[in-house]
């Protein structure tokens, strides 16, 4: 298994992220574009040498329009000045400015029920000048901006969303090609939905799980990617236990508030890096933990070897 994948998903817990906000009490950073000084509901913070503030009030100073998916927590944007559409996923080391993908030092986060990205990529992203004053730690950003009325009609303004949606499991691995999944056995019902993100290469599957008195389904969620990178949409969490499937296949098992989730890589079969996570519902911790144990188990024994 690629332990680099498994660290890089989870070296950072969220208390890390608290910890940054907590710091700008007697230190606020400013932020200003073209000599205007933006207001955030949030105070920007700095993290890993990188300065994160409120991602629609950056995005709109700038003058792109952004949007959020919910369900596969991507941001998505687009900068009519540069002609280039912005997309990120929180916790996800890696944006999209168009087509192209852009290594980040720090991923777009949700901190204290506010989704934060990272300043000086976005901006660059969308071919403006970022400078940094240590003394009266305020970031100037430089930027063409078009006025008002020049402006397209957001209405009419349509965002690249990276994911797409398929009707059936069918319609999703025929767009996914080689990298296939299959049907879980465990799920109490049909899959209710199928995404694909062709930039990114991730697919996932989600399920709803319930037992016969349960009034609120588990919702389980299987990714897979192939290649090395963070997949799981989980960022932190405390470790429960790692076993071996199959005496081959290394599986870490983690829980992050009420989600537990599991990352492994299959690296001998035709699939390389898997997440699976399941939301408690009603399932207690010890029901949760053998439900996505035996999830683990089926994905791995669908992926034939060679």
């Amino acid at each position: 298994m690629n332990k680099k994948f498994i660290a890089a998903l989870l070296a950072v817990s969220a208390t890390t992220a608290s910890f940054g906000t907590a710091a700008l009490a007697d230190d606020e950073i400013k932020v200003l574009v073209n000599g205007s000084a933006i207001e955030f509901d949030t105070a920007p913070f700095i993290e890993n040498d990188r300065t994160l503030v409120p991602m629609r009030a950056i995005f709109e100073a700038l003058g792109a329009y952004v949007d959020w998916d919910g369900e596969t927590r991507t941001i998505v944007s687009y900068d009519p000045v540069s002609d280039v559409s912005i997309t990120m996923q929180i916790d996800s080391n890696k944006m999209f400015v168009g087509e192209t993908a852009v290594e980040l030092d720090v991923p777009a986060k949700i901190v204290n029920d506010r989704t934060v990205v990272p300043l000086r990529a976005i901006s660059e992203g969308m071919n403006s000048k970022v400078g940094w004053d240590g003394e009266t730690r305020t970031v100037t950003v430089e930027k063409e901006i078009k006025k008002p009325g020049e402006n397209v009609n957001p209405e009419n303004t349509q965002i690249a969303n990276p994911w797409v949606e398929y009707k059936s499991l069918d319609e999703l691995n025929e767009a996914i090609g080689d990298y296939k999944f299959s049907p879980i056995k465990n799920a109490a019902a049909e899959p209710v939905t199928f995404k694909y993100n062709a930039e990114a290469q991730l697919s996932e599957v989600v399920y709803s799980y319930s037992r016969p008195n349960d009034k609120t389904p588990t919702d389980i969620t299987v990714r897979k990617q192939p290649g090395d990178t963070d997949i799981s949409g989980i960022y932190g969490g405390e470790k429960l236990t790692e076993y071996k499937v199959e005496g081959v296949t290394l599986a870490e098992i983690y829980v992050y508030e009420e989600t537990m989730y599991a990352v492994f890589s299959v690296e001998d079969r035709t699939i390389y890096s898997h997440s699976i996570t399941i939301s408690s519902g009603e399932l207690s911790s010890s029901d949760a933990l053998v439900l996505i144990k035996s999830l683990v188990d089926e994905v791995v024994d669908s992926y034939p070897k060679g």
